[in-house]
């Protein structure tokens, strides 16, 4: 009985199209955050604090534009985690040996990923129809617990961030300026983390510095996109 043989070139050419398709999920996991991100421009206003005795009457009017962003950001989520197979990948090749800091990278973004999709699922519930009936004290607990979640998130991209930055600057894998940007994308999530921490001012969940410190990793996904699609995994 023979086995069926593809041509070397087939594989060659799919395993191209295929590394392509990662640097595309990076650049669409970016752009769908960013898209969600613009989200907050159509509320009616902006976020109340969730012990306030309107944040159900908040919800239901700005059902549309909340529940696109979660959308959004979900399937921003799942492209990143696309992505980041392509980034392991990447990094495992130049790192030698056992790869164990790619390894630490892809699971630690994976888990990331995952929990922000959990926040989303918060924020999503927070959307239902049945949530019009839900006491005030209530979805004031399901908001806490998606800025919570998103929180926390912030901390295995961290260290991701962390790994890619050593891999990237200690082994060469990338261009010295991603490998610092890497780093500063790690500084920023480790010190997001710590905004579970103040109720109010700037590193509050819902403070300038918070929201800047969130986009400092698109800084790292778009051109390592970009790499990923101009260099064999």
């Amino acid at each position: 009985m023979t086995r069926l043989r593809r041509d070397p070139a087939a594989f060659a050419a799919d395993g191209e199209r295929l590394r392509i398709s990662g640097g595309m999920a990076g650049l669409m996991s970016a752009a769908l955050g960013i898209a969600g991100g613009s989200m907050e421009v159509l509320l009616t206003g902006p976020w109340p604090t969730a012990s306030d005795a309107g944040y159900a009457a908040f919800l239901l009017a700005n059902r549309t534009p909340v529940l696109a962003q979660s959308m959004l950001f979900v399937f921003s989520s799942a492209a990143l985690i696309w992505f980041l197979g392509y980034v392991r990948s990447y990094l495992y090749r130049r790192e030698g040996g056992p790869g164990t800091l790619a390894g630490i990278a892809f699971t630690a973004g994976v888990l990331g990923a995952g929990l922000n999709i959990l926040g989303q699922a918060a924020q999503i519930t927070l959307t239902l129809p049945s949530q019009a009936a839900v006491a005030p004290g209530v979805a004031a607990a399901v908001a806490d617990l998606c800025l919570v979640t998103l929180g926390l998130a912030n901390l295995p991209a961290g260290v991701m961030f962390t790994a890619i930055a050593v891999v990237s600057l200690r082994m060469k894998a990338s261009p010295v300026v991603l490998g610092w940007i890497a780093a500063c994308a790690a500084a920023a999530s480790f010190l997001s983390a710590l905004s579970l921490i103040p109720e109010s001012g700037p590193l509050a969940p819902m403070g300038w510095l918070t929201t800047l410190l969130r986009l400092v990793p698109l800084v790292w996904y778009v051109p390592a996109a970009v790499l990923l699609m101009r260099r064999p995994v």
